[in-house]
């Protein structure tokens, strides 16, 4: 079993595995795929290898020998993978987003596409509900879309406005309960749906609420696995750290901003803390499983690790061959 931490990707080609996080320290191994550049890294649920793709196909490379698998998906899209994703409970399943704007189920097992579902533009983001039911898909025309797994369908579609210049939505993130949905923009902007209806399953994408969270363009937006916080990485450096705003209610549960009751967590986010150290665009970020720290990747060739409460760089790893696009942990 590998003793691995950390695995990255990067403009040099390769694919590092990196067994602490001290400043300073060297990858234990290294993997180079001199073919092409890698566009996108995760890990399979039995976490004994590490998924990579590369022009249309996805390649696995053993965590215990750092060598290729023999078996690989290839030419599941027209044109690049931008995104992998294994979902949880289906162990033979692999859902990939491609610049040919479609999004692709494969069985591992055969490897072939089974199911196809089509956007006007590339899809940039995807997420899968806990359920296994639904995906939820984002692309290069500012168009999100909710597909019926089962049904081959689209279920709800939103699409950006004219006073967004159509602006693409280049990062995704679902709540653990499937209530609300992120998105991040080209224009900086954040997206916040309401996905909850009184089944308490998804419903049309409605009009969602924005704020400004960046300057340029934002790269990635994820929430930590309490769901209590967002982070949102940006062509302009900064790393952002949102908070869910509080709602107090009283013993009737009434919504009371002047109740000591309990608090419940609204949608609405609200910034906390400004990671600034990086000095070129910021790719890929990651929450540790405890929410305490924040992984980040960047151009500027480093992997910084973040104390969430401090705002302070706990460690900071130099890739010197290049800028680093992808990050995995292994927690």
């Amino acid at each position: 079993m590998s003793n691995f931490i950390l695995i990255s990707s990067g403009f040099d080609c390769t694919i590092k595995f990196w067994s602490n996080f001290a400043t300073g320290t060297k990858p234990q191994e290294i993997f180079y795929h001199k073919e092409n550049a890698i566009n996108a890294l995760e890990m399979p649920k039995d976490k004994d290898k590490v998924a990579f793709a590369t022009g249309n196909t996805i390649k696995f490379v053993d965590l215990n020998s750092i060598k290729l698998f023999p078996v690989f998906l290839s030419d599941l899209h027209e044109g690049l993978i931008t995104n992998i994703l294994f979902p949880q409970n289906l162990n033979d399943i692999v859902i990939t987003g491609g610049e040919d704007n479609s999004v692709r189920i494969s069985d591992m097992r055969v490897g072939k596409v089974i199911k196809s579902f089509f956007h006007s533009h590339f899809v940039n983001s995807i997420v899968i509900t806990n359920n296994n039911k639904d995906i939820i898909a984002a692309d290069e025309n500012g168009t999100i879309k909710i597909w019926d797994i089962d049904k081959g369908e689209m279920k709800s579609e939103y699409n950006s406005n004219i006073e967004e210049n159509l602006s693409a939505f280049k990062s995704i993130t679902l709540s653990e309960n499937g209530e609300f949905l992120v998105g991040g923009k080209s224009n900086g902007n954040i997206c916040i749906f309401d996905l909850k209806n009184n089944d308490n399953e998804s419903q049309n994408l409605s009009q969602p609420k924005v704020f400004k969270a960046h300057k340029k363009y934002i790269t990635k937006c994820l929430l930590s696995p309490e769901n209590n916080m967002l982070v949102t990485c940006s062509a302009d450096s900064d790393i952002k750290l949102w908070e869910r705003k509080k709602l107090l209610i009283d013993d009737d549960n009434i919504i009371n901003t002047n109740s000591i009751g309990n608090a419940l967590l609204s949608n609405d986010f609200e910034l906390k803390s400004t990671f600034k150290d990086h000095t070129k665009w910021v790719w890929d970020c990651d929450f540790t499983i405890d929410s305490l720290y924040l992984l980040s990747c960047s151009s500027d060739k480093s992997i910084k690790i973040w104390n969430i409460q401090t705002g302070k760089i706990e460690s900071n790893i130099e890739n010197e061959s290049g800028g680093i696009n992808n990050i995995v942990l292994c927690d």
